[in-house]
């Protein structure tokens, strides 16, 4: 028997083919860069293979998953990125993680739509035998068009119309108030042990760009894809300077030799206190944490006296 047959063997047995979940529930056609499919109306079991890019924002949507990929930590809940302690996730069926769901328990939920991302194609084919799976361009277009894609998805298109909105306000409230925006720097980076990433977690990038804000040259031409040495600091030395974190995960402690370097204490933003620490969890990859992100910059650059090194 192959793994196909084998799998179509035991979602039957389950009762499980999607064929015969939708059999009395209406359903559309959908498309995306992704490809078009037969989905469901009104989905009632969504399954996210994400928590942090596709959970947290289902559940902004006010939808909450019947099952979700998380991390699962021993004698402890289970933690879905972007969502744990801010929303009641009490409801939903951990399904493994993100690299890795389990297609069996995802099966024993009788899901009518599976959502996930570009990097899951490998396992479509598997997946399909339980519910139509939509692919969704979190890492190839910005936030708002797959937030676009899965409020359409999810009948939520109010919600996200309310969503854009407040964002929309802020980012027109920023450029009124700081007219002269690109000439401020910023430098977004994810710092580790002994290196450093060019990267703007939670959307901060975008926020950045939507503000109109500036970059440093080396900001410019740098890669998300590698890490850079301590003695390449001062090249991304900016007015300010961006590092996220994962509450959950201990990164402040591990970072903290790094931060006590003298080519950390030299930088400009460091210097003058225009380092700014932000929680990914809390402002993470959806409309809210776009919305999160651009409260905080226009707090700490449009709502202060700030200090830039071309002064």
């Amino acid at each position: 028997m192959t793994i196909r047959a084998g799998l179509i063997f035991l979602f039957a047995t389950f009762g499980l083919c999607h064929a015969a979940l939708a059999e009395d529930a209406p359903t559309r056609m959908f498309t995306n860069n992704f490809g078009t499919l037969e989905v469901p109306v009104n989905p009632r079991c969504v399954v996210s293979l994400h928590d942090f890019s596709v959970t947290s924002q289902l559940l902004e949507l006010g939808v909450t998953p019947c099952g979700s990929a998380g991390r699962k930590r021993l004698w402890a809940d289970t933690l879905y990125r972007g969502s744990s302690g801010r929303y009641d996730t009490s409801a939903i069926r951990y399904i493994g993680t993100h690299q890795a769901p389990d297609i069996e328990t995802i099966a024993a939920l009788k899901p009518d739509l599976i959502l996930g991302l570009s990097y899951h194609e490998p396992l479509r084919d598997k997946l399909s035998l339980v519910a139509p799976v939509v692919l969704l361009p979190v890492r190839e277009k910005d936030i708002r068009s797959y937030a676009a894609e899965l409020a359409d998805l999810t009948n939520r298109r109010a919600r996200f119309e309310e969503l854009a909105n407040e964002y929309d306000t802020l980012v027109e409230g920023f450029r009124r108030r700081v007219p002269d925006a690109a000439k401020i720097t910023i430098t977004p980076m994810e710092i580790y042990r002994d290196s450093f990433r060019i990267i703007g977690r939670g959307g901060i990038e975008q926020v950045i760009a939507d503000f109109g804000l500036g970059h440093v040259p080396a900001v410019e031409g740098s890669s998300q894809d590698i890490p850079y040495s301590l003695e390449r600091l001062s090249d991304f030395d900016s007015d300010f300077i961006i590092d996220t974190y994962e509450a959950s995960l201990d990164e402040e402690a591990e970072t903290r030799v790094f931060r006590t370097t003298r080519q950390w204490q030299s930088l400009f933003a460091v210097r003058n206190r225009q380092f700014l620490y932000l929680n990914r969890s809390r402002y993470g990859e959806t409309l809210g944490g776009l919305i999160g992100s651009a409260t905080l910059l226009f707090s700490h650059i449009g709502e202060r006296e700030v200090l830039r090194q071309a002064d």
